[in-house]
């Protein structure tokens, strides 16, 4: 009997050990099914390239390992739909696939009505981000040793940098800093600044004159600006509500109302236009401009036309559409490594937060900022006949067509 309990015992051994062996076969062939289709459906990278090929990147959070990206750029999908309904219906699919696998957000019955589809969003910004100054990034790489590189925000107001400055200290580090001060190093440590050491409104001509507060020791050339535009008529209605220290008269005795953007008074004719002009407290002195359209015209220039030293000029509308992509650029202008798309953290909720950016329910969230920015234009942006010839005159042809930016319909 104690010998048939034996034999009972070693059948029961062996018939476990073979459907264990069974069940691990099993999930290595399930295992390599789904790894062959994420294949047929990613791409694959390397998370930390920096972009230069001379440049060793060490292990940090975002790099050292070759890792799967997940494939979410909606402008490689390819459409084969002949039928414009069917289009609209894939368009709109594409949008609502973004927000749910790469943001994961499951948008409501309202906000699916009102999304743009890809086609009025390409429509609009064009099929790939728009940036000026990536051919400095190398000259940056290679005059600033890594222990020493940072980023920080530059732009006007109401012009996107509390969004890239989110982004960037979310999902970038300069990977040499991170070995320097590990794991609970701050985003500053890991060479990701709220802004360059002049401050982010200063007009650059002014960077070596003015230095913010804390900021003395800082060498000014160790900071790439990231500096952030936003397509002139959505920002000049931006400065209407949140003007920050802008002032110009945005009223007229003969009017009721505010007047916005308020370019030139009523009584300008045609062929001569009267331009509001507007001052503004910048790096903690007063500075004239011409009109609302010359702040943006002028400020800007200081950078794209005038300064000497790397930059990199990036669009709201590609940091607002186009998040991974152009973060991934911007942190590998500096030489950093940024996070993959499967960990990419994306910033729905409103980039402004605390105090003086206006209430809190005024802010605009990414689904209300798709929604806002990604549909066609008003006529004229819906400015008065002499502030839509006033903005035609003033603002900066070149500078719109740099960065892609295309006028509003005129009828």
């Amino acid at each position: 009997m104690p010998e048939t309990i034996a034999r009972r015992k070693t059948k029961s051994r062996s018939l476990f050990i073979l459907a264990g062996v069974i069940f691990v076969g099993f999930c290595v062939v399930n295992l390599k099914l789904i790894l062959d289709l994420e294949k047929s459906q990613v791409g694959v990278g390397i998370i930390g390239s920096s972009g230069n090929d001379n440049n060793v990147v060490p292990k940090s959070p975002f790099s050292g390992n070759t890792d799967t990206i997940i494939n979410i750029n909606l402008a490689s999908i390819q459409d084969n739909s002949t039928d414009n309904s069917s289009n609209n219906n894939n368009n709109n699919d594409l949008v609502l696939e973004y927000f749910r696998e790469a943001v994961g957000v499951e948008l409501d019955d309202e906000s699916i009505e009102r999304l743009p589809t890809w086609s009025q969003i390409e429509s609009l910004i064009g099929d790939k981000p728009v940036l000026l100054g990536l051919e400095r990034c190398n000259d940056f790489r290679n005059d600033v040793p890594p222990l020493r590189r940072m980023l920080g925000s530059s732009g006007m107001f109401n012009s996107g940098t509390n969004l890239v400055t989110r982004l960037m200290k979310e999902n970038c580090v300069i990977p040499e800093r991170y070995e320097k001060y590990g794991p609970r190093g701050t985003k500053e440590e890991y060479g990701i600044r709220w802004q360059c050491p002049w401050g982010k409104h200063t007009p650059v001509n002014e960077k070596y004159n003015h230095t913010t507060p804390k900021n003395e020791d800082i060498n000014k050339d160790d900071c790439l600006p990231v500096v952030t535009i936003r397509n002139p008529y959505d920002w000049m209605q931006s400065m209407c509500r949140h003007p920050y220290t802008a002032k110009w008269s945005m009223h007229e005795r003969r009017v009721r109302g505010n007047i916005c953007p308020h370019l030139v008074y009523t009584d300008s004719k045609k062929d001569k236009l009267l331009p509001v002009e507007l001052k503004a407290k910048l790096a903690e002195q007063w500075m004239e401009f011409g009109s609302l359209a010359h702040l943006w015209n002028e400020w800007y220039a200081q950078y794209w036309r005038y300064a000497n030293f790397p930059y990199l000029i990036v669009r709201f509308e590609d940091l607002i559409f186009r998040q991974y992509d152009t973060t991934k650029i911007i942190c590998d202008c500096a030489g950093g490594a940024v996070n993959s798309k499967s960990a990419f953290k994306y910033i729905v909720d409103s980039a402004k937060q605390g105090p003086g950016h206006g209430k809190k329910e005024e802010r605009t969230g990414m689904i209300d900022a798709w929604i806002k920015y990604g549909k066609p234009k008003e006529v004229k942006a819906g400015f008065s006949d002499l502030d839509w010839k006033a903005s035609l005159d003033f603002l900066s042809r070149e500078l719109m067509g740099k960065m892609g930016y295309r006028y509003p319909p005129s009828e």
